[in-house]
């Protein structure tokens, strides 16, 4: 009886998993995401590599050197992955999906102001990277604005439940309603809402922890860097009726912010969306390519991922990819790593230092000691910081 009973459980609980995941995981592909038996479970970003059908070898093998050093569990491309003119984009995304392909490793992407410029749109596009093994982006609402939103779900370690979420979002292009760049729709925030209820109430009420990934950056992170608000009307840096002077408190994040942020200048509320669900720990972005930084926003984290690329702009110093740990013994947290270019091409076994375009050995190590001395530097005047004024 009891063996019965234990055997009807499994299969109770097996078809609780079979039915969640088509109606969560949103990808219609056969790679089910999942805790390791260790408990952890990796997440590799590469932003912003916004090259053509020949790309440069030494992203390809950066991203090679990065697959094969922490072996991740999934790939999320960061959107502004190819601007190849529009008859070589199968051949584009065919460059840039190879070291994923090549290492087995399942992959997202969110598409960026640029990918969709070439005069072929982010619906065929995305057509191209379902071609490939472990494709996981879909469309998950064709009607919703943008192209590309969906969200993945991971289970735990022993597949009994949905214990994380990840959203994908479609941050939109430029506009002349936004006056630059574009931002995050009503309809876009309806279905997250909709959707994160739904796997709440799937979750016996408790919402699901989440991250959430998309191109371009919230306008909150002026006031999560303690950018200096000023009079509107003096300079161009104006988000949500704000304006701001452009230079960072130190001591409101980590990393670089070597340029001021680019978001809309238009705010859909997104980030309030996040607060009031209360599922979003942490949210990372690509688009300006040259920030590496790490903020927070009334507890939500806000981080600009390192640009793998150098076709467009890009710094030697802090080139490289993004690196998320979670641990499901404590979701409450997680770990990430702005992972060097310069420490991939000085590592035993590394063929960067042999590619076209490549820097010296010495450009390198000198790019290593560098980026180690501004990061003391940072930390010795972290504790000082500029007034802010204004609301």
């Amino acid at each position: 009886m009891k063996f019965t009973k234990k055997v009807l459980a499994i299969v109770m609980a097996v078809l609780m998993v079979s039915f969640i995941l088509p109606v969560f995981a949103s990808a219609e592909a056969d790679t089910t995401l999942q805790f390791g038996e260790d408990g952890k479970f990796q997440i590799m970003m590469f932003a912003d590599s916004q090259d053509d059908e020949e790309l440069e070898e030494t992203t390809t093998q950066l991203m090679r050197k990065a697959l094969a050093t922490y072996k991740p569990d999934l790939v999320i491309y960061m959107g502004d992955n190819s601007v190849a003119p529009g008859e070589k984009q199968a051949d584009a995304i065919a460059a840039i999906v190879a070291p994923c392909v090549e290492a087995e490793v399942p992959f997202t992407l969110v598409f960026g102001n640029h990918d969709q410029e070439q005069g072929v749109s982010n619906d065929d596009l995305l057509k191209e990277y379902q071609k490939y093994p472990g494709c996981l982006a879909v469309d998950a609402i064709p009607e919703l604005y943008g192209c590309g939103n969906h969200n993945l779900t991971i289970l735990s370690s022993d597949g009994a439940k949905v214990a994380f979420n990840l959203w994908l979002v479609d941050s939109g292009t430029s506009t002349e309603e936004a006056g630059g760049y574009d931002y995050v729709r009503e309809d876009q925030i309806q279905w997250y809402k909709d959707t994160a209820a739904e796997l709440a109430a799937a979750n016996g009420g408790e919402v699901v922890p989440a991250m959430s990934f998309q191109h371009i950056i919230v306008p909150e992170v002026y006031d999560a860097l303690g950018m200096m608000k000023i009079p509107v009307g003096i300079g161009e840096w104006t988000f949500d009726g704000q304006a701001y002077l452009p230079i960072p408190n130190f001591g409101s994040y980590t990393g670089y912010v070597f340029e001021p942020p680019c978001p809309s200048h238009i705010n859909g509320g997104q980030m309030d969306a996040w607060l009031e669900t209360g599922d979003v720990m942490a949210t990372f972005y690509g688009h300006d390519h040259v920030n590496d930084f790490t903020t927070s926003y009334k507890g939500i984290d806000i981080t600009t991922v390192p640009t793998v690329g150098c076709n467009s702009y890009s710094n030697d110093i802090n080139r490289g990819v993004g690196l998320i740990t979670l641990d499901e013994s404590d979701l409450t947290t997680y770990e990430y790593e702005a992972l060097r270019m310069y420490d991939f091409a000085l590592a035993e076994g590394s063929k960067i230092l042999e590619c076209e375009g490549a820097l010296s050995k010495i450009s390198y190590q000198f790019n290593k000691f560098i980026d180690g001395f501004l990061t003391k530097l940072h930390e010795l005047v972290s504790g000082f910081s500029l007034p802010t004024f204004g609301k």
